[in-house]
């Protein structure tokens, strides 16, 4: 998938103690690029960020996604978030991407130094790929204290985080879960390869993951067909890890392994970022209701649960509420259910003119012309430039 994002490189400075920003990131219609200067890796790394088009709203935050070889997969999983989260699709929440481009890729995404390559041969050349592996953790200590309190200082963050890599990045994101689980909540893994250094990682899991031990994460994992050559383990080796998870039965991790039999290492992204995303927030839509049985206690309950697992507090989200009431209210069947969530909508989101505005048009449906002015009222009071409410609300009072 070509990206057609556009590239700025913006000076950023940061001091150990305190993060500066001294120069506003330009923007495109993908987001933005901002350049940062890393002590820890003592380099610049372009990191690439996509907000949500109503991220100017002072009450919404957003969890985030960081995702590794943003050169290739950062439009994908922004493309993916914005129409999954779509008012009409709202199947995810919407997410604020970042995406970290690479400088040394052998480098910084391999757990541990070797020279051994896929097929087992050792490299001890100057020239060889792998001459600088083993870079993990700089790049997990200059996520966790630089590149993380960057983006909870400067953008509106949930404290929900997903960490999402393809191969290389795959092994990265689950060495991340092994050895710094707690750094993100949940995890898309695409592709690891296992190989590397002789199984390392294999190894690492069997000794970390404890039979009946506890790991409240969330973990989505997959490959391709690079298994379908002769001799590669490359298949049986996310196999086995796959099965030593179902062994282990450790408590809380709620993982998810899918297999892509007809995708290549390099198509395989495109169904398991899709998949991943659908995987964590399985539980996110709210359960098949029709519109005479809907009410503001089957939301609020909904949403409720949808806070506990995910720990932070989740509301119904307005526009989408907003959309399915004002469709309900054309049908006086369903009319009183309408406004019920509409009211709902007020109480949730009191500063929102648009929620008041579409209250006063239900009870002016309805024929309740006092409500119907005292919500116009309330939405004129917080949104005053507004000529349309205005000319709503003279109309009533005739």
């Amino acid at each position: 998938m070509k990206s057609g994002f556009l590239f700025f490189i913006i000076p950023l400075f940061f001091s150990f103690k305190a993060i500066a920003q001294t120069v506003e990131p330009i923007k495109s219609d993908q987001g933005e690029v901002v350049t940062i200067h890393s002590g820890i890796l003592k380099e610049d790394r372009k990191i690439m960020i996509y907000t949500p088009k109503d991220a100017d709203n002072r009450e919404k935050k957003y969890p985030v996604v960081y995702i590794l070889d943003a050169d290739n997969h950062f439009t994908q999983m922004v493309e993916y978030s914005k129409y999954l989260s779509r008012q009409d699709v709202y199947v995810i929440p919407p997410l604020i991407i970042v995406g970290i481009t690479n400088t040394d890729r052998n480098r910084d995404l391999t757990p541990s130094h070797s020279n051994i390559d896929y097929y087992g041969k050792p490299d001890t050349t100057a020239n060889s790929p792998y001459k600088n592996s083993g870079g993990n953790e700089h790049l997990f200590q200059f996520i966790q204290k630089e590149l993380i309190p960057y983006i909870d200082s400067n953008y509106k963050t949930q404290p929900y985080r997903i960490f999402a890599g393809h191969s290389f990045g795959a092994l990265t994101a689950i060495n991340c879960l092994l050895n710094y689980p707690d750094m993100f909540d949940a995890y898309i893994a695409v592709s690891p390869s296992f190989w590397w250094d002789q199984k390392f990682l294999l190894k690492l899991a069997d000794k970390k993951m404890k039979t009946g031990s506890t790991l409240s994460k969330t973990l989505f994992f997959s490959d391709g067909n690079e298994g379908s050559s002769p001799g590669s383990t490359f298949h049986t080796d996310v196999l086995k890890f796959d099965s030593l998870l179902k062994k282990r039965n450790i408590k809380g991790l709620d993982f998810e392994y899918m297999s892509y039999p007809v995708e290549s290492h390099m198509t395989v992204t495109i169904k398991s970022y899709y998949d991943g995303l659908r995987f964590i927030y399985h539980q996110w839509p709210l359960p098949a209701v029709s519109d005479e049985e809907i009410n503001p206690e089957i939301i609020m309950r909904h949403y409720k649960e949808l806070s506990q697992k995910f720990g932070y507090p989740i509301l119904p989200d307005e526009a989408y509420v907003n959309g399915w009431a004002q469709w309900i209210v054309k049908n006086p069947a369903t009319l009183n259910n309408g406004i019920k969530l509409l009211e709902m909508n007020t109480i949730n989101y009191p500063s929102s003119s648009k929620a008041f505005a579409a209250l006063g048009a239900a009870y002016a449906l309805k024929g309740e012309k006092q409500n119907a002015i005292a919500s116009y009222k309330k939405a004129s009071e917080l949104n005053p430039a507004s000529n349309e409410i205005k000319s709503r609300l003279l109309e009533l009072q005739k």
